[in-house]
């Protein structure tokens, strides 16, 4: 039987041996090094999902998050929103089916509309403004 810990003593010095070889270099390793971070072996909290504790933690995010959700609801029944797309009342009858000549036309382009708000509106009133099909970072 051979001993263990003279045969690694004598591979990890050659010197000692009396080889006269120099020792090999060293060859580079492309392995990450050892870390517990690298072998995903880091402790980990590892809950027992028992029915008992399920329903509870389902209680408390219940209890937590309805109340958010009811005082969500109610601010958006404030909002306000009209809708005035005018795209075909603004182009003369005329050129309603060829809309890019009177794009390109020197006629008058200005348009004036009137839109009646039948729900009362609190201050500060915002004012939004949607183009389709125009995206604005697309080179």
């Amino acid at each position: 039987m051979m001993n263990s810990n003279a045969a690694s003593s004598s591979t990890a010095n050659p010197d000692a041996a009396g080889s006269p070889d120099p020792p090999a270099p060293r060859r580079s390793s492309k392995r990450p090094k050892y870390s517990k971070f690298t072998q995903q072996e880091l402790p980990a909290c590892k809950p027992i999902l028992t029915p008992k504790w399920v329903i509870l933690t389902f209680l408390v995010v219940g209890i937590a998050f309805v109340p958010i959700g009811i005082t969500s609801l109610l601010a958006s029944r404030d909002v306000v929103e009209i809708v005035d797309r005018y795209e075909t009342d603004c182009i003369p009858v005329a050129n309603r089916t060829d809309k890019v000549a009177f794009i390109q036309s020197n006629a008058s382009k200005t348009c004036t509309r009137q839109i009646t708000v039948t729900k009362h509106m609190k201050r500060p009133v915002y004012v939004y403004y949607q183009l389709d099909n125009f995206y604005q970072n697309h080179r």
